[in-house]
């Protein structure tokens, strides 16, 4: 690795590298280990992600590059190494380490890919289970609340506006 001021971290097995929710102005590369993801960590509704193990794959990058709060409490599941980085030294870091960067958005890549996928296999099973009727009525709410997402003026949270947007109209049918 060819960069000044990056930050090593070493966790034990069940350390938590970062909370959901928290404030995120860094990310992660993981040079050995392999870590969990969970949304609602240790909460009766806690859902486990896809653990990545996967040696220079990054974590954390979302929160980073798109300025936006954890969306997952990540934990140690061994022993684990990574590195740091910052909105100062992620560019260079990727400029001075290209294969890095590379890897960076294959994984990325293959994160999106696996998310359709589940997201097409969970259409699926529930259009198979609804009858007809309660296909089209779900269509409807669904376009509904597609329209209402893209509709999101900047800026604006889309927990607020959905809000809004409920207060302010009739009820989606």
């Amino acid at each position: 690795m060819d960069i000044d001021n990056i930050n090593e971290v070493f966790l034990k097995k069940g350390e938590v590298l970062f909370r959901q929710g928290e404030e995120c102005s860094t990310m992660f590369i993981l040079m050995s280990g392999k870590v969990g993801q969970y949304c609602n960590y240790q909460k009766k509704n806690e859902f486990a992600l896809s653990p990545i193990e996967s040696i220079g794959s990054s974590i954390g990058e979302m929160g980073l590059l798109q300025g936006e709060k954890r969306n997952a409490t990540v934990v140690a599941l061994e022993d684990t190494s990574l590195i740091e980085l910052t909105h100062d030294n992620v560019e260079q870091f990727i400029k001075n380490n290209p294969q890095m960067g590379f890897k960076m958005i294959k994984d990325l890549s293959l994160r999106f890919h696996r998310l359709t996928e589940e997201f097409l296999a969970t259409k699926d099973i529930l259009f198979k289970t609804l009858t007809v009727s309660e296909t089209k009525s779900l269509r409807g709410k669904f376009k509904k609340f597609v329209n209402i997402l893209t509709g999101v003026p900047e800026g604006v949270s889309p927990e607020l506006y959905i809000e809004c947007y409920i207060k302010n109209h009739t009820p989606l049918n």
